[in-house]
């Protein structure tokens, strides 16, 4: 087994979390997996994997190793594609993280588009509301909405989306609409779980705004967040592109609207290294959608 093929078998055991699963998935042996990896790890003289009854992971010196080994093969398919003649085509398997909602209105819209683009490219997307560990689940490429807090990663902002309040028009005419941010106090809000903070600062020109809030729903999804809008279950402050579809049919309406909150950064997030191959060509490839929610709703 020459060593490209053993990263290439040393990745989709990572990526499996279990020797099972990957020799099923390539047709082989559990026995024969498990014996290609040890051979790796005598040849490099290093243990990768931890290995339990119940369960697989990497070591440390297994994570270095994984982004490396990412890094060899990228070039390699790069190579390799040029030697067959496809000019530079990209060849092989892209796996993209983000959220639920985005993967819907944003980037779902796009892979099409980007896979007729490129036919030698496959596409697996991971969609979760929380965040993806990019290592453990062999993400290329993630899109990720807010403050990033894993310093580990390499990232690049890309967009900034402008954040406002919505509501339904059912809402409002049972509970009145809000002429300035303190009346946000006696209304409800629909609001993100994960975001600890009741309070929302709000901006007009250079006065600005910070008012207590509280709402009887609160979910870890955008979608779910904005159906409970479009249903009349209180006000949401959302980025623009979240609510797109909802201005366009009337679902939801703008509130204080010459009142803002701070913009939304959008980043590009990969593991490690340079950002290239078919993961900087995806990601160029959705960049400008992603800048044209800059634009104020």
């Amino acid at each position: 087994m020459d060593r490209i093929d053993a990263m290439r078998l040393f990745i989709r055991v990572a990526d499996a979390g279990s020797f099972s699963k990957a020799a099923n998935d390539l047709g082989l042996g559990q026995p024969t997996v498990s014996r290609r990896i040890q051979d790796l790890e005598a040849s490099l003289d290093a243990t990768l994997f931890m290995r339990t009854t119940r369960s697989l992971s990497l070591t440390e010196a297994g994570e270095r190793f994984y982004k490396r080994a990412a890094d060899i093969l990228v070039e390699f398919d790069d190579a390799e594609a040029e030697a067959r003649g496809l000019d530079h085509e990209p060849v092989g398997l892209l796996r993209i993280s983000c959220v639920s909602s985005m993967a819907r209105l944003v980037i779902g819209p796009r892979i099409s588009s980007f896979m007729k683009l490129h036919p030698h490219v496959r596409v697996d997307v991971l969609t979760d509301d929380t965040y993806t560990d990019l290592v453990g689940e062999g993400v290329d490429l993630a899109v990720r909405i807010g403050s990033l807090t894993d310093s580990s990663l390499m990232a690049k902002k890309v967009a900034e989306a402008p954040r406002a309040l919505w509501a339904s028009p059912e809402y409002l005419a049972a509970r009145g609409t809000p002429q300035h941010p303190n009346d946000l106090a006696s209304h409800d809000a629909v609001m993100f779980r994960q975001i600890t903070q009741t309070e929302w600062t709000l901006t007009r020109n250079d006065e600005t705004v910070n008012v207590k809030v509280d709402g009887r729903f609160k979910a870890s999804s955008g979608d779910l967040l904005l159906q409970a809008a479009q249903n009349g279950l209180g006000l949401f402050l959302s980025a623009s592109w979240l609510v797109s579809d909802c201005i366009n049919d009337g679902s939801l309406v703008r509130v204080l609207p010459e009142w803002t909150a701070a913009p939304s950064p959008i980043y590009f997030v990969w593991a490690s290294g340079k950002l290239r191959g078919k993961a900087k060509l995806f990601a160029d490839h959705v960049a400008e959608a992603l800048k044209s929610y800059e634009d104020p709703c």
